[in-house]
């Protein structure tokens, strides 16, 4: 698999992504692949920030 692309990355922390065949093969290259592994990890720092900031302005995100 090569690198996994931003868009992937986010979808992967948003947990939009859903299906084992999708799924797996990500997983396995960000356990694998320090590069995306540390890029996977600042990703899912700014989506906890946002999804924070959002919810401390009183908007829900919970449903998007």
């Amino acid at each position: 698999m090569a690198h996994i692309s931003d868009e992937e990355l986010e979808r992967y922390c948003l947990g939009t992504i859903t299906e084992e065949f999708e799924l797996a093969p990500m997983e396995e290259h960000i356990l694998a692949c320090p590069d995306c592994a540390v890029r996977a990890e600042r990703t899912q720092a700014y989506v906890d920030a946002v999804r924070a900031a959002a919810s401390k302005g009183g908007h829900d995100l919970s449903h998007e």
